[in-house]
């Protein structure tokens, strides 16, 4: 009877198996980065989707759009998201769900009517600011000021040729979204809204936009 001891690999089989175990890490690593890419992009649409609905219902019920976009407390830029606005006007609570007794920081929400819930994925870790997927807090927001029916740059800039340059995460690189006029093939967006953040954040190209 021969005994037979199991056989090891050699050299060579091992450095074959090494190398098609990187070349399908090259293949499947830049696929995977690429989906959780688009799932957030899909995410923040829907977010910002649902911050446009409630604001809809907002002006349906005072006349107007909520100020959330407004210079407030020690913040100088206009047409940015503005955290303590939001929660006031669009839940009738602070950031935090307190209630709030000062009619002039309701930000015209003065019956204090919760238009939308915000979600813990809306903020960022100590649930100071507002956040799109990607963890972005600079996130604008334009209304059609004249209401013609479409986001111009009579809305945003008086004769502005882009809207409101964007930050990402951790950057000091501002983005420059399109013009609202190039946004679509139109001659603008026809929307009374338009909600955008700088996305994955190191491209224009990668400015995510939404409106309704």
């Amino acid at each position: 009877m021969h005994s037979s001891k199991p056989r090891g690999f050699t050299l060579i089989e091992l450095l074959t198996v090494i190398a098609i175990i990187g070349i399908l890490a090259g293949i499947i690593i830049p696929t995977v980065g690429m989906v959780k890419t688009s799932a957030k992009k899909a995410q923040t649409k829907s977010q910002f989707s649902q911050w446009t609905s409630a604001a809809v219902l907002y002006k349906q019920e005072y006349g107007f759009y909520p100020p959330i976009n407004q210079k407030t407390y020690n913040v100088a830029e206009e047409n940015k998201l503005q955290t303590a606005a939001f929660a006031a006007a669009l839940t009738g609570k602070t950031i935090k769900g307190e209630v709030i007794t000062k009619t002039t920081e309701l930000f015209g929400n003065k019956k204090k009517i919760a238009f939308y819930n915000i979600a813990d994925s809306d903020l960022n870790a100590d649930k100071t600011a507002l956040v799109d997927a990607f963890g972005n807090t600079d996130i604008a927001v334009i209304y059609d000021k004249n209401s013609d029916g479409m986001i111009t740059n009579d809305d945003y800039d008086k004769g502005g040729t882009s809207m409101p340059k964007i930050k990402a995460l951790d950057s000091s690189t501002d983005l420059t979204p399109e013009p609202a006029t190039k946004i679509t093939d139109k001659t603008g967006p026809r929307a009374s809204i338009v909600f955008y953040s700088a996305g994955q954040g190191d491209d224009n190209n990668k400015i995510v936009y939404s409106w309704e």
